[in-house]
């Protein structure tokens, strides 16, 4: 046995603290080895039993059932954190539609605050405009001449006029014109419907009431006439009265003979007188 193999030998042996026992009789190197190797083999088998008894095997069955009820406390950990993740989703979830609804409401309050607001003067202007179709009735009575064009009343009316107009359009309140136009259920109410040459149908020909918007909104819907858009009709004359002119022109005459026949009977007597 050479140096070298005996200073492995005694290393393995530190190693292995003694576990295994080489025959120093074994000349050929290889045969050595190989015994070793075996021999290793079985100190590892060993070792590996000694360690499964020691914590698996039936001989602790003790610890084996410590093991089992730690596995099975793992088990019910792992259970409660499920539970408690979806918990906390749905909480979460929860918050998020509140907090949206909460966002909702607000822009809601914040629109009909401001809804409001623009529209506080409705109710006054609904009781204008009607001061204000008089007014502009008085308007079309004014003469169209040369002196009224130099009258200094009637430019003042005119300016007022305008400037009524000017400040009822700063307000947002317009006048809609509807003559020409065709029919509108939103902001025209039909009065009646006529025949009209020249017209079609839907056409608007008269308006008894102009149409008002406050901004957005009809505070009062135009009244109008509408064409049916079929030609008007010619009003027939009346056969009756025709009957009755023919039947007086009859009469007269036979009054006229009856009076002639008459009158030398009173001659006759009168001469005799």
């Amino acid at each position: 046995m050479t140096e070298e193999e005996k200073k492995y030998r005694e290393e393995l042996e530190k190693e292995n603290d003694g576990a295994i026992e080489i025959d120093e009789n074994l000349s050929d190197a290889g045969n050595a080895l190989q015994a070793f190797a075996n021999e290793l083999g079985e100190h590892e088998k060993s070792k590996k039993k000694r360690f499964f008894n020691k914590f698996g095997g039936k001989g602790d069955e003790k610890a084996h059932k410590e093991i089992k009820e730690l596995e099975e406390k793992l088990a019910k950990l792992d259970e409660q954190i499920k539970l408690k993740d979806e918990k906390i989703a749905e909480l979460e979830g929860n918050v998020k539609s509140l907090v949206a609804e909460n966002r909702n409401q607000k822009t809601r309050i914040e629109n009909e605050f401001r809804s409001k607001i623009k529209f506080a003067v409705e109710d006054f202007f609904k009781d204008f405009i009607t001061v204000k179709d008089d007014f502009d009735k008085a308007m079309e009575f004014i003469p169209k001449n040369e002196e009224s064009e130099n009258d200094p009343f009637i430019q003042g009316i005119r300016h007022l006029a305008s400037k009524f107009d000017d400040v009822c359009g700063k307000h947002g309140l317009v006048c809609i014109s509807s003559l020409g136009e065709k029919f509108d259920p939103s902001i025209h109410q039909a009065m009646s419907m006529i025949n009209v040459d020249g017209k079609e149908a839907n056409e608007i020909v008269a308006e008894y009431v102009k149409c008002y918007k406050l901004h957005d909104r009809v505070i009062r819907p135009a009244m109008v006439v509408v064409a049916s858009g079929l030609p008007a009709t010619k009003p027939e004359e009346p056969e009756a009265e025709e009957e009755k002119t023919e039947e007086k022109v009859d009469e007269t005459p036979a009054e006229t003979v009856e009076e002639t026949a008459d009158e030398p009977e009173n001659t006759e007597e009168n001469g005799n007188c």
